[in-house]
């Protein structure tokens, strides 16, 4: 992909905004890419999978296949453990993947900006 020059420097524009949203430089570029493609009508989501086996989550994927063994392929739901407001909350890296009944959640703990978190 080729590198891309802008006329005027937006770097501390777009850091203030990726902050703005508690995210990283590079997720919001990212998100304001698909937010683009997304507008033009292009499909951008893909929605990631977790094979469940015996009650055990066995692996993740972009790209489900026929499990030889009889586990199945639930989509993964992403939830925060708190209300999430960019202003005035972190949004943490995820905890591990759970299994809650028939549905698989990865959920990102929330914290106010304020608090101190490792």
């Amino acid at each position: 992909m080729p590198d891309v020059g802008f006329r005027y420097d937006r770097a501390d524009l777009l850091k203030a905004v990726a902050e703005r949203r508690g995210v990283g430089l590079s997720t919001l570029l990212r998100s304001l890419a698909d937010s683009a493609l997304a507008s033009e009508g292009f499909p951008v989501a893909e929605q990631q999978y977790c094979l469940v086996r015996g009650g055990e989550l066995i692996t993740t994927s972009f790209k489900p296949s026929k499990d030889e063994d009889g586990g199945a392929w639930l989509p993964i739901e992403n939830e925060d453990n708190a209300p999430f407001d960019p202003a005035t909350c972190w949004r943490l890296k995820p905890l591990p993947l759970r299994l809650d009944g028939d549905r698989v959640v990865r959920t990102y703990p929330v914290v106010a900006k304020s608090q101190e978190h490792a």
